[in-house]
C-alpha cells in the first residue's frame, strides 16, 4: 500500500483530514494506483472532501472506497455533512452500530454504480469473510435501526444539533477549556466537522485528556467517548437529553474550577513524527516472516518490524509490519505511554518488547 498522511494543524495534536491535494500527489507519483481507502469522518468527527476526491479519483480511473465507520447517520438532515453514499463514492463501510443504535457488530456495506467496482467480485470476496449463519438478532437490529432512522432520523438529529451546538458555546466559556467547531474548516484539508462531536481541549487546566477523561469517570459519573494527550471527545447521542447534556456541562464547569493544575504539563512532544517510516519489507512478507524475536524497546530501534504499532485513540498506524523503527518513534512511544494513552496491534502493548525481524 501507499500512504498518505492526514493533516495535522500545528496547534493541534490529533489527525484531521486527508486534502485533495495530497490525493492528486499522490496520483500523479503513482498513476497504477487502483483504489484509494479514504477514512472519512474519522474518530474525532473531522471529514474530507469526499466529493472531490471522488471526482479526482475517478478521473484517473481510480475507485474511491471510504470507510464512513462513525458516519452512519450522515445525509439524513440538511444541515449536517452529506454521506459518502449520497456524494457517490464506489464503496462505503458503515457502522451503524455507532450512531444509529444498532446492535455491536453489525455493520453495513454500500455500493454505488460507477462503473469501477464489480458486484461479482465484491461478493465473491465476502463470501470468504461471512458466516454461513449470520446472527437473526443483528440483521434485526440493523432493519430496526433503518426503520428509526427513516421515520424518526431528521428530528432526532435536529436535537442533537441544538444540544451540542449549546454544549459548544458553554464550553468555550470555560477557564481552561476550548471545544474545537467550525473554525477548523477550511485548513488542513478539513471540510467539514461533525457536529455531535464535542473535541474539548483541557490541557490549559494542566491535566492530559487521560487525566480529565478518568476525573470525569471517578467523581462525575460520566463516561467519555475517548480521550488523547490534549482533549477529551464527547459524543452527542440520540440518547441525551437536556438534562444529560448539563450534566456534563456541570462536570466540566467543577473540573475547570477545581482541578486545575498550578504546574501545567508539558506538552511539547505532542504530535507523532513527521513522515512517514522507512518500509523496506511489504506489509505481507513482515507480518507472515518466521525469523522474529523479542526485544527491548531499545533494541527496537534500527530494525524492520514484525507487528503494528497504533497509538490509540486515534488508533492512526505509527508504524506497521515492514517498516523500520527510528529513535523519534520510540521517543513517542514513551512520551504517549508515560501520559496515560495505550497501543493496539502490538503483542506487548506496554512496550516492553517488540517483535522485530531477523535480517
Amino acid at each position: 500500500p501507499i500512504y498518505i498522511e492526514p493533516d495535522y494543524h500545528p496547534d493541534i495534536s490529533f489527525p484531521l483530514a486527508v486534502s485533495v491535494q495530497a490525493v492528486q500527489s499522490l496520483l500523479e507519483e503513482h498513476p497504477d494506483v487502483v483504489a484509494i481507502h479514504l477514512t472519512s469522518p474519522n474518530y474525532y468527527g473531522v471529514l474530507s472532501d469526499v466529493a472531490a476526491i471522488r471526482n479526482l479519483a475517478h478521473s484517473h480511473g481510480v475507485a474511491l472506497l471510504v470507510d464512513e465507520a462513525h458516519g452512519s447517520h450522515l445525509g439524513l438532515h440538511s444541515d449536517w455533512p452529506k454521506s459518502a453514499v449520497s456524494l457517490r463514492a464506489d464503496i462505503i463501510v458503515q457502522s451503524t452500530h455507532k450512531t444509529q443504535g444498532a446492535l455491536t457488530q453489525s455493520a453495513m456495506l454500500h455500493l454505488n454504480d460507477n462503473g469501477l467496482v464489480n458486484r461479482a467480485r465484491v461478493a465473491q470476496m465476502l463470501s470468504l469473510l461471512q458466516s454461513s449463519s449470520p446472527s437473526s438478532i443483528l440483521l434485526a437490529s440493523l432493519d430496526a435501526a433503518r426503520m428509526q432512522m427513516a421515520t424518526e432520523g431528521r428530528e432526532r438529529l435536529a436535537t442533537i444539533l441544538v444540544l451540542a451546538r449549546k454544549a459548544r458555546d458553554a464550553i468555550c466559556e470555560m477557564d481552561g477549556l476550548w471545544c474545537y467547531g467550525d473554525e477548523l474548516i477550511g485548513a488542513n484539508g478539513i471540510f467539514a466537522i461533525d457536529p455531535s462531536k464535542l473535541i474539548i481541549r483541557v490541557s490549559e487546566t494542566g491535566l492530559s485528556g487521560f487525566e480529565a477523561s478518568a476525573l470525569l469517570r471517578q467523581e462525575y459519573n460520566l463516561e467519555v467517548e475517548f480521550a488523547d494527550l490534549r482533549q477529551i471527545i464527547c459524543s452527542i447521542t440520540f440518547a441525551d437529553t437536556e438534562s444529560t447534556t448539563h450534566q456534563l456541562l456541570d462536570a466540566l464547569r467543577h473540573l475547570s474550577k477545581y482541578h486545575r493544575q498550578i504546574n501545567h504539563a508539558d506538552f511539547s512532544l505532542i504530535k507523532p513524527p513527521d513522515g512517514l517510516p522507512r518500509s523496506v519489507i511489504s506489509v505481507r512478507d513482515a507480518y507472515f516472516a518466521t525469523n522474529v524475536r523479542h526485544v527491548s524497546l531499545d533494541e527496537a530501534v534500527g530494525h524492520v518490524l514484525a507487528e503494528s504499532v497504533i497509538p490509540y485513540p486515534p488508533g492512526v498506524p505509527l508504524l506497521v509490519p515492514g517498516e523500520i523503527m527510528e529513535g523519534h518513534h520510540r521517543d513517542f512511544l514513551q512520551y504517549f505511554l508515560g501520559k496515560g494513552g495505550s497501543l493496539v496491534g502490538i503483542a506487548d502493548p506496554n512496550l516492553r518488547t517488540v517483535r522485530i525481524i531477523n535480517t
